[in-house]
């Protein structure tokens, strides 16, 4: 049995996939503990600002090429030239965006007072976009080991930079940004060489216009999609600084920043299922009986695990989130926790629907419904955030969330591999019922956790949301 798991790609690729994320989450979690401990709220908000204006910026930049792009690696669709004509666009894409914060400087003069981080975080997320050509093309090529090793050495400069510099001079907002952009960097470097031998070429940015025009064509709805989903991921954070203060930016980055950390099975397999879905659905043999169950049996198990971290932070949020940052976003932030904690296993579903709408080529109602969410979410925003600040922006979110997920099911084509509501329903309840029986029946913080993840795992077998029988191939 020991060897078929071995031999089994979905396995493998997800044990890879695991790790290389795995090292980046647990260096983005010691590197946020650090920040939101030792910086002050205004740094830290300030901090989480220019993150989420800058990513926004650099997103919309992409013009939606990224998901078209891995798919064309992940089919083998000339992927040197597209990996050089990538690599053009994240160059020119990332020079813009640094001469429009320079315009901005120019502007208005006071900018870098107002928010001293801004410019340098700027500066280390275009590179971490320019070395993205690589990065995806290592997604596509399903070279997860590679993005595993990538991950160790460019975490470890990062993390060994911040921890250095702060063993001398005390932990500062400067050493913070610095270590990133160091590491995105050695990103870049790494993610080059590995790419370059992968295609036996030398890659560089190629600009060849009919190529690059119809690239761009065929990504416009999923520009549609991309610009939305990054307004609907991060215009609360934007909206927040601009209708608050910073303190209340901070508060509510800590809570989203906790609620991504949740999504750690999600970001594992997000991608894994993008490239299985587009390779089912665009096999000429069609899609077997086999592989559909495999599919669904897999969805069962995925919907269980991304449960369990929100079920234990939820638990403890309070005593476990003051003791780490020394009281700063523990019982202010529990409520606004809760919220975004219910929107991981919603997200898991949109996933789900998403990569499999993607791969059947419904670029267009993907469209329409990121913009009627992204739409309601920024309208929620400018009306909940000046009534109940971070409460307000993470209501906002889940009902967005919320909405979202029900129109994927509603317009998602589902013939062959369908979404189980039964189960989806069950998860949610046994969630509930677990955390909630649980809190009732003890009183110590931490058998509450342990008895609420026990139960959570009985109540799972019990209304057969998970069954012990192997995953197929898929």
């Amino acid at each position: 049995m020991f060897n078929s798991i071995r031999k089994n790609r979905l396995f493998v690729d997800i044990s890879a996939n695991s790790a290389q994320i795995f090292i980046t989450q647990l260096t983005g979690l010691i590197l946020f503990y650090l920040s939101s401990r030792y910086l002050s709220k205004t740094e830290f908000g300030d901090f989480n600002w220019s993150m989420a204006v800058s990513s926004t910026l650099l997103t919309v930049a992409s013009l939606g090429l990224d998901v078209i792009f891995v798919r064309k690696i992940a089919l083998k669709d000339t992927p040197e030239h597209f990996i050089k004509l990538h690599f053009f666009h994240t160059l020119a894409s990332g020079i813009c965006i640094l001469v429009m914060v320079l315009l901005i400087n120019i502007w208005k003069q006071s900018f870098t007072q107002e928010h001293p981080a801004f410019n340098l975080v700027s500066i280390s997320l275009v590179l971490l976009t320019i070395s993205s050509t690589f990065r995806l093309s290592m997604m596509g090529f399903e070279a997860y080991k590679a993005l595993a090793w990538i991950a160790l050495v460019t975490n470890g400069i990062k993390l060994g930079f911040v921890l250095i510099c702060s063993f001398w001079g005390g932990f500062t907002l400067n050493q913070l940004i610095l270590g990133y952009l160091f590491a995105n960097v050695s990103e870049w470097v790494l993610g080059y060489v590995f790419i370059s031998k992968q295609v036996q070429s030398i890659i560089i940015p190629v600009w060849h216009p009919p190529t690059y025009l119809k690239f761009i064509r065929e990504s416009l709805p999923q520009l549609g999609v991309v610009l939305f989903d990054s307004a609907l991921a991060r215009m609360d954070w934007i909206l927040l600084g601009l209708l608050s203060s910073s303190w209340i930016t901070a508060e509510y980055s800590f809570a989203y920043r906790m609620y991504e950390s949740s999504k750690l099975p999600l970001i594992i397999i997000g991608p894994i299922l993008l490239t299985r879905f587009t390779k089912l659905f665009n096999s000429n043999e069609g899609i077997s009986i086999e592989s559909a169950k495999s599919v669904q049996h897999f969805f069962k198990w995925e919907l269980f695990i991304v449960s369990l971290i929100p079920i234990i932070l939820v638990s403890c949020w309070s005593p476990l989130m003051d003791f780490f940052t020394d009281n700063k976003y523990g019982k202010t932030d529990e409520l606004c926790y809760r919220m975004l904690a219910a929107c991981v296993p919603l997200h898991a579903i949109i996933n789900y629907l998403w990569s499999m709408g993607f791969a059947q080529g419904q670029i267009r109602a993907i469209f329409m419904i990121t913009l009627s969410v992204a739409t309601l979410n920024i309208a929620l925003n400018l009306i909940l955030i000046p009534m109940y600040g971070s409460n307000g922006a993470a209501l906002s979110f889940l009902i967005a969330t919320l909405i979202q997920a029900l129109l994927y099911a509603v317009f998602m084509k589902q013939e062959i591999i369908k979404l189980n509501y039964k189960n989806c329903f069950w998860m949610f309840l046994n969630s509930l019922l677990a955390i909630v029986l649980c809190q009732l029946l003890f009183d110590n913080i931490w058998l509450q956790v342990f008895s609420a993840v026990i139960a959570y795992g009985l109540l799972a077998v019990v209304t057969k949301q998970i069954e012990f029988k192997p995953i197929g191939d898929i």
